[in-house]
């Protein structure tokens, strides 16, 4: 495709595969970060910030102006880190290039990166070269001059503006002695080249399928493939980072413009931090600044209007922690995390080989945001989740969605489903292989569960009394009874055939070692043709969990 002018609907459809490509890779961006210092991860920081943009784009009609206007708010309101900012910024003067019009041809095109340029400049109080600032102007220039050419196109130029991104990508080293020591190349530079390789697949209709950037060994730079700890883990540093403080104002009614605000503030900023923008749009400011006193900057703040969205993070703390979590610790290729609940179940898992356990069950789900912790906490190259429970296991690919493909979910609906699945795992086999093993493996196991009635209840054709104990195979109630030893018999009566061989008792919190192991013994009678396995899950709520295999 040769495209002579770039409406809405294709720019669109570029900002989306932009997006989409940062998130594939927005871990290898934040293995990139050192400058100025690890202040959050800027792969992260860029891909949230882009996703807020996403999200208010997809509420407006596909018209360019519109499009690009919501793009850039969306990205300003949703902007983290200094990173999320700078890219607002570049939208935002990317917007301001295409106001009122439906259509670029090349030469406007070309405008445009150039104005995004300026307006991410301007924002910034001591703009540093050999970072995304310097990527951004080296490309907007190869771009006016492509646009230069009689026989430009919007793909020419989005070509041209991909190539020189790409080649000033690997420059930024010679322009950074703290990249040069780390031996990468800039982590936001990285981060802006993922979009534009988006930008130019949706121009040449390639798309993107997930998981699979487009042309990944052309702007990788130094990184060896494979995901490294952190290059700030390794930064050798003296003295305090401070804190990256970031917050918006909201201002009062005023007829300041939004370029004279903006400048008040910087002003008024200049001496109490380093890495500050300030960008105004209406009655928002949005400011980022590193402060050794974050007090300090939140009360001069003030003096401009009401303060909201305040987030402050120490960033001493988080190089130490990344040097205390990645110094001298090899990357594994392979993590897992599963979900349970009990002091025995965690111990079961982690014998096993599981890296972390999230605790949580049915009565108490833990959240995306528990899940994506447990994972970043895991020092692995690819990630299983086990949610173990049929409730967890929407949050697991929520999880998935923004940590990107390094994640797999095994959607296992129970404890026993999750140890079959972990016996599966083979830490020579690739990632899809695995995942194929413990899908199967998991289904394979039949599992039993016994848990009390907390009220009356008509359910499943069974009429169930408070207090009674209920026997479910495989979420279906099929035994109940007034009896915990005659319910749990029922209820394996139901699940025991003559193709089963293994059966493995978890009992919970509630439940005696000695009254255990005497049901286990009643079983060993009744079925000799199974061999059966005793375990302290001590997990709430349900007394006997079983796996028949």
């Amino acid at each position: 495709m040769n495209h002579t002018h770039l409406d809405g609907a294709l720019f669109v459809q570029m900002v989306f595969t932009g997006h989409q490509n940062l998130e594939t890779n927005k871990q290898k961006v934040n293995a990139l970060n050192v400058f100025p210092v690890p202040d959050g991860d800027t792969g992260t920081n860029m891909s949230l910030s882009l996703t807020s943009g996403v999200n208010e784009m997809r509420r407006v009609a596909h018209q360019l102006h519109k499009a690009a206007e919501a793009l850039a708010t969306g990205l300003l309101m949703g902007a983290r880190g200094n990173s999320g900012v700078i890219l607002s910024q570049l939208f935002r003067g990317f917007s301001k290039a295409v106001a009122k019009k439906e259509t670029l041809d090349a030469k406007l095109f070309a405008e445009a990166f150039q104005s995004a340029v300026t307006t991410a400049y301007n924002a910034v109080v001591k703009p540093v070269e050999g970072t995304i600032l310097t990527v951004a102007k080296d490309s907007a220039r190869a771009a006016v001059q492509a646009a230069r050419n009689a026989n430009a196109t919007i793909d020419s130029v989005m070509l041209a503006v991909l190539e020189e991104a790409e080649r000033s990508l690997q420059r930024t080293p010679d322009l950074l002695p703290v990249l040069k020591q780390a031996n990468v190349v800039d982590s936001g530079g990285q981060g802006l080249v993922y979009i534009y390789q988006g930008f130019m697949a949706a121009l040449q209709g390639k798309g993107l399928e997930s998981g699979d950037p487009v042309d990944e060994q052309t702007v990788t730079g130094p990184i060896p493939h494979g995901m490294p700890a952190p290059a700030g883990a390794f930064i050798e540093h003296e003295g305090e980072y401070g804190y990256c403080t970031e917050f918006i104002i909201r201002l009062p009614e005023a007829a300041d413009s939004e370029q004279a605000i903006e400048e008040k503030i910087r002003q008024a900023l200049l001496e109490l931090g380093d890495s500050t923008l300030v960008v105004a749009a209406n009655d928002l400011v949005k400011v980022h600044i590193h402060a050794l006193h974050p007090g300090t900057v939140l009360e001069e703040a003030l003096n401009f209007g009401s303060l909201t969205r305040i987030k402050i993070d120490n960033m001493t703390e988080q190089h130490h922690n990344l040097v205390n979590e990645y110094e001298a610790v090899p990357r594994q290729i392979y993590g897992i995390v599963a979900v349970a609940a009990g002091v025995g179940m965690t111990e079961i898992f982690k014998s096993l080989g599981v890296d972390q356990v999230v605790e949580g069950g049915q009565t108490m789900n833990p959240s995306t945001e528990d899940l994506m912790k447990a994972v970043k906490s895991v020092n692995a190259e690819h990630v299983y989740i086990l949610p173990n429970n049929s409730n967890i296991i929407m949050a697991a690919e929520q999880a998935k969605s923004v940590l990107g493909d390094r994640i797999s979910v095994i959607p296992t609906k129970s404890i026993p489903q999750g140890v079959s699945a972990v016996l599966a795992f083979d830490p020579d086999a690739s990632p899809e292989t695995n995942m194929e093993r413990m899908i199967v493996m998991a289904d394979r196991v039949k599992t039993g569960q016994v848990t009390q009635a907390i009220r009356d209840s008509n359910f499943q054709d069974f009429e169930i009394k408070e207090g009674d104990y209920m026997g479910l195979a495989d979420g279906r109630v099929v035994a109940i009874g007034p009896d915990l030893e005659m319910s749990s018999l029922s209820l394996l009566a139901k699940m025991i055939d003559e193709n089963s061989e293994i059966v493995t008792v978890f009992y919970g919190d509630d439940m005696s070692e000695e009254t255990a192991e005497t049901f286990v013994s009643k079983l060993e009678e009744q079925y000799p043709q199974c061999e059966f396995e005793l375990h302290y899950g001590g997990q709430p709520l349900y007394p006997y969990i079983f796996s028949v295999e």
